[in-house]
């Protein structure tokens, strides 16, 4: 029996805030939903947001954006930088796209681009639980 490939998995900035805002430990999470232990990743773009984030924002909400960058430490940071008029959102899809990585968001209207594509989407669900919609190879 071949062994599974470790499934590299982006975040966004929303999907860092779920332990802070649900509970929920996303990396013990995705390892039991994958059955695998997993290659987390964000982006520099998803970086430069929560810091541009922390600088318009307000205390209560600064301190979900703090908590955000504790789970960066725990990711790989693919080093990215946005093309011309291009979003985030834009970046993660592109990634996601050449590189074959799975997303985890749960931003609705990200998650429907990134299925139009066939890109694998994790998202909570009932705001206690992942959820994935799509393939894992």
């Amino acid at each position: 029996m071949t062994p599974r490939k470790i499934p590299k998995i982006l975040l966004d900035t929303n999907f860092l805030m779920v332990p802070i805002r649900f509970g929920v430990d996303i990396f013990s999470e995705l390892d039991k939903l994958l059955e695998v232990e997993i290659e987390p990743a964000v982006t520099r773009p998803v970086l430069e947001e929560i810091n541009l984030l922390q600088r318009e924002s307000k205390y209560s909400f600064n301190r979900e954006l703090e908590f955000a960058l504790k789970m960066v430490e725990r990711c790989n940071v693919i080093e990215d930088e946005l093309r011309p008029g291009e979003k985030v959102d834009d970046s993660l899809i592109r990634i996601a796209v050449d590189k074959e990585y799975l997303v985890a968001t749960n931003d609705a209207n990200l998650r429907h681009r990134l299925r139009t594509l066939g890109v694998t989407v994790i998202y909570l669900r009932q705001s206690n639980r992942l959820s994935i919609d799509g393939v894992v190879n």
